[in-house]
């Protein structure tokens, strides 16, 4: 009697193993989207993010009349709206987020899974710089289409600016956040680099009546090399000192934001 033969199943397809970049990505990406859910039901934010571009566009339809707006006062005034964003849009929420995460004793929780504290801070800020990126277009669009607004004459460079400012204020949240001990503080916590940058900014007073010496050192507060760079898109502008100062500022705030949080961010409610 003839032995049974065995028959020999082909073996399946090798699992593909993801790279370090793509896996953190992957799971920056995954950490957004449940932060993003969290901000929508946040609906302070949510009225701020949706209600401060119909308000603006308003505005330059009252300003700008049949004949339409130039584009230096275009630049001014989206320049402006993208400023209250960073601030009330990027910062406060990014630092309300920090701040709840850290009590609930989520950020504690993250640290012990496969994410790595720089993939973690980053996902807080992700919502909320999306939701600055998608306001400001928008606000183009509409003021283009129905304003007659000048169109940004160099987009890279305001795209450039928008994500500069979101990584300088979103630094600077967290930075704040090391300071912050329970959500109910953050009013008071976020009034200096609140006042500060929109003093310096000029979006309070304008630094034309400012003496001299103070308007050269509003020009290295946090938001007013950022706004340098949206305006400087919005009508065109490349190169030149100006841009290169705005610039090299806006990664100073960065880089310094990056140390302390490095240093000294607390990660769980007793830290």
């Amino acid at each position: 009697m003839p032995a049974p033969t065995l028959s020999k199943t082909a073996p399946g397809p090798a699992p593909v193993r993801e790279g370090p970049v793509r896996a953190g990505l992957r799971r920056t990406a995954a950490l957004a989207r449940a932060e993003l859910l969290l901000l929508r039901r946040n609906r302070t934010l949510m009225s701020i993010a949706v209600l401060m571009p119909l308000a603006v566009v308003g505005l330059l339809a009252s300003l700008g009349g049949e004949a339409g707006m130039t584009g230096e006062a275009a630049a001014v005034a989206v320049s402006s709206l993208v400023g209250m964003l960073l601030l009330f849009v990027v910062y406060y929420n990014v630092l309300s987020a920090a701040v709840a995460r850290r009590e609930e004793g989520v950020l504690q929780r993250l640290r012990t899974g496969e994410a790595t504290d720089g993939e973690v801070l980053v996902a807080l800020s992700l919502p909320s710089t999306a939701i600055t990126l998608v306001q400001t277009v928008l606000l183009a669009a509409v003021g283009a289409l129905a304003l007659d607004l000048p169109v940004p004459g160099n987009p890279l460079l305001v795209l450039g600016g928008l994500l500069l400012g979101a990584a300088v204020f979103s630094g600077l949240a967290l930075v704040t956040a090391v300071a912050t001990r329970t959500l109910e503080a953050v009013q008071m916590t976020s009034l200096p680099v609140l006042s500060i940058a929109v003093l310096g900014a000029g979006l309070a007073l304008p630094l034309d009546v400012l003496p001299p010496a103070v308007a050269d050192v509003a020009e290295f507060t946090p938001l007013s090399p950022v706004l340098t760079l949206v305006r400087a898109g919005w009508t065109g502008g490349t190169g030149g000192a100006e841009l290169l100062q705005a610039t090299v500022v806006a990664a100073a705030w960065v880089g310094l934001s990056v140390a302390v949080v490095r240093s000294r961010f607390r990660w769980s409610p007793r830290g």
